[in-house]
């Protein structure tokens, strides 16, 4: 399996387990839907997987590799995985094509352009580098998020209710175009909603957190 979560159980400041005994497996380029209530722990599962909260206990394992465990810690920045948020998180100072350009500062400035480009080219939106996030449309705003995510090419993508801020009509299209961006690039993805209808429309298959 591509990625491991065995036995995981979480709780913030020591409460009531958010996490309790959970476990989950990927195959390599499966786009896998976790569904379920507000509140039972979707989120948290996504920001454990990224490094962003660590465990009380349990493994993850990520392409053979433990990145978190009883003896074995992965910084989130060496993990190799991509994390889409609710609300977008495009810094409003930046061009389209410096916001997805963001997480490419080790590249070489030639082979960063070209990536930008080649991002530009699979969100469908060249003509619209130069402009800013507050002159493009929410769905626009969207697919720049998406391509930002992509564009250091993480061996992971979690995406956290990528569909709240849209409407039902807009939300329909932008459902369509993430999973075939998603499935043309091969990316193993998981994606949390409590919207079952966004996970059928784009997952391959779908596990709940009750």
């Amino acid at each position: 399996m591509f990625l491991q979560v065995d036995s995981l159980f979480f709780s913030y400041a020591g409460n009531n387990w958010i996490l309790e005994d959970y476990s989950l497996s990927l195959r390599a380029g499966e786009i896998r839907g976790i569904a379920g209530p507000s509140g039972q722990g979707k989120s948290t599962l996504l920001r454990l997987i990224a490094g962003l909260e660590k465990p009380a206990a349990g493994t993850i394992v990520i392409n053979g590799k433990t990145v978190a465990g009883s003896v074995a810690w992965v910084a989130p920045e060496a993990r190799r995985v991509g994390m889409f948020f609710q609300d977008y998180g495009l810094f409003p100072h930046m061009s389209v094509a410096r916001n997805i350009a963001y997480g490419l500062h080790r590249l070489p400035s030639r082979q960063r352009a070209e990536r930008v480009r080649a991002m530009l080219e699979l969100i469908h939106m060249p003509e619209l580098a130069e402009r800013y996030p507050g002159q493009i449309s929410g769905g626009q705003q969207q697919r720049v998020a998406l391509a930002r995510a992509l564009a250091p090419e993480p061996m992971l993508l979690l995406l956290d209710e990528p569909f709240s801020n849209l409407d039902a009509q807009l939300k329909r299209t932008i459902r369509d175009e993430l999973g075939a961006i998603l499935r043309q690039t091969q990316t193993t993805c998981i994606l949390v909603s409590h919207d079952l209808a966004d996970l059928e429309a784009v997952c391959n298959h779908i596990s709940y957190i009750k």
